[in-house]
């Protein structure tokens, strides 16, 4: 396994493979606390998944955040994306970058205007006001949950195509970012 911080040719390194194992398992959480809500709302273990769901985003944004400055630091560093398959599977991360900020961005958008305050692990974000905005509720309402799906569907495609890149192709892609070495 390496243990080199920084990303290299060969895969990456120690820094961005925990944030990328950290975010996958806060939106595994994001993804059974939604498909809860959805499908079995009001019962116990809908409301301890779902009950974090607002503190679970909020890391999600944090982690997206310090994963694109930690990408963009180490971007001439990272494996190469010279195939046209690999440029698009390149969009395909951006597209999940931006969505893993936007969808967490328009839910915080949504709970400031609001009013009610919004603290996390007892540190506050920003405090209650009167009166609401109502125009963040409207935003929140028509796009976070929308584009959250939209989110999840993506993560599908990439679990799906680093399966296939791995048992399919031959290529050993997942290597890169569990040892950090191809």
């Amino acid at each position: 396994m390496n243990t080199s911080l920084m990303d290299h040719r060969r895969g990456y390194g120690l820094v961005s493979r925990v944030l990328h194992w950290g975010m996958a398992l806060l939106v595994l959480w994001q993804a059974v606390s939604a498909l809860l809500h959805y499908f079995a709302d009001d019962t116990a273990v809908t409301d301890f998944f779902f009950g974090a769901h607002t503190t679970i985003g909020f890391l999600i944004l944090v982690f997206a955040v310090l994963r694109g400055f930690w990408g963009l630091a180490n971007l001439a560093r990272r494996p190469e994306h010279s195939r046209p398959i690999d440029r698009l599977a390149a969009f395909g991360h951006l597209a999940m970058y931006l969505l893993l900020i936007a969808v967490p961005l328009i839910a915080l958008i949504r709970e400031y205007g609001s009013g009610e305050g919004f603290a996390v692990f007892g540190i506050q974000i920003f405090p209650s006001f009167q009166p609401e905005i109502e125009w963040t509720g409207d935003l929140g309402g028509a796009l976070h949950g929308e584009l959250g799906w939209v989110l999840f569907l993506l993560i599908a495609v990439h679990i799906l195509m680093a399966l296939v890149h791995e048992f399919v192709w031959k290529e050993t892609r997942l290597a890169r970012m569990t040892t950090g070495n191809s």
